[in-house]
């Protein structure tokens, strides 16, 4: 079973220790922010994958404080925790072989859960469930703390530049403007293997979008501007 949600409103003990280790083992990458300034604490972000990178280093190097959308089954027991993993993350989305999806789950299930809870996760749920995700979510901005969604259609795998994007993050802000009278600004971030970099746009603003957009041309339009980021940068 999950543990009672709670939001993290400042850095626990685990952020802290795994952070300093993290950054002492991998390279940091170039940050280039293109919003001219600290992201706000009450926004929504998006971002790439690219295969476990981008979740890894936007935890590590991004500054601000944040909560993340992931997997409601890596915040469940072991043996939850395991299966999606090996047939899932490392089976499906990073594509390894059976032998190696196993023996990476088998590791990697043992600690997982510290790690997620260090981060801090908000489950998400893909059936009448998703009313708990949009819940938590909203605690997480009601408190200041940012929500990140990684929203790519991953059916193929993290790519680095999606080809599609879920609109959770549409319908979260729509659920925050509804409940507080706010478009509150969505920032779009590209994570890049070859050179490092992370590369984070300006806001964007899905009720002004919507005014003249579906919620299907809306995410495309994050998605084009998200996939045009390490461009603009340039």
């Amino acid at each position: 079973m999950a543990k009672k949600f709670k939001v993290h409103t400042k850095e626990n003990i685990g952020s802290r220790i795994i952070g300093p280790i993290a950054r002492f083992f991998k390279k940091r990458p170039e940050i280039v922010n293109l919003s001219g300034g600290e992201l706000p604490e009450v926004c929504i972000m998006i971002g790439n994958h690219n295969g476990a990178g981008g979740a890894f280093n936007y935890r590590t190097y991004l500054k601000n404080r944040f909560m993340t959308w992931g997997a409601h089954q890596m915040c469940e027991g072991y043996i939850s925790r395991f299966r999606y993993l090996k047939n899932v993350f490392y089976g499906r989305k990073l594509k390894y072989g059976k032998v190696r999806s196993f023996f990476c789950a088998l590791l990697f299930a043992l600690v997982s859960r510290i790690i997620y809870a260090s981060a801090g996760m908000i489950p998400v749920y893909y059936d009448m469930r998703v009313y708990s995700t949009m819940k938590y979510s909203m605690e997480c901005l009601k408190k200041d703390v940012a929500v990140f969604i990684f929203p790519e259609d991953s059916g193929d795998g993290y790519l680095e530049k999606p080809a599609r994007l879920h609109s959770g993050f549409v319908q979260l802000s729509r659920l925050y403007h509804k409940m507080r009278g706010v478009d509150i600004p969505v920032y779009t971030i590209l994570y890049q293997r070859k050179p490092k970099r992370i590369i984070i746009g300006k806001p964007m603003y899905v009720q002004e979008l919507m005014k003249t957009h579906t919620v299907e041309e809306t995410c495309d339009i994050f998605r084009q501007y998200m996939n045009g980021l390490d461009a603009l940068q340039q």
